[in-house]
């Protein structure tokens, strides 16, 4: 029997073998296993700086995906799996990445009627907002 720490190693590595075979494929269910099995090892399996911000913009496809598919409780879930692999200052090294992950939980979080994470996600948006346009998306 494996422990949690083996357990997170080996949904981390299927996840990122998964995660290339992503790109240009139509069928999302590659893409949501990928992202499933990265978000099940969580933040501490991750042993390279770098992929932090891969998880993290994988995260945030598969959000949108569920949006699209109209399932905002799904997406929820990965936006916020998303922000949670984003790591200190991810607003200055990260922008476009943290304000979409925030602005677009912020979104799900409305639609299922989640005021508490709305608000403290909002909040993020307001006080790094570089511009006015990015404070009210």
């Amino acid at each position: 029997m494996m422990n949690i720490l083996d357990q997170g190693r080996f949904h981390f590595s299927y996840g990122m073998a998964l995660a290339p075979l992503v790109a240009g494929e139509e069928d999302d269910s590659i893409l949501l296993t990928a992202v499933n099995q990265l978000n099940l090892a969580g933040p501490e399996a991750i042993e390279e700086k770098s992929q932090y911000v891969i998880v993290a913009n994988l995260n945030l496809q598969a959000g949108k995906k569920s949006m699209e598919m109209s399932d905002f409780v799904a997406a929820y879930s990965y936006f916020d799996n998303g922000i949670s692999f984003l790591r200190k200052k991810h607003w200055e090294e990260h922008y476009e990445l943290s304000l979409k992950l925030f602005d677009l939980a912020a979104k799900c979080a409305l639609t299922n009627a989640d005021y508490t994470s709305l608000k403290l996600l909002s909040e993020q948006v307001i006080a790094y907002g570089q511009s006015y346009e990015d404070k009210l998306s």
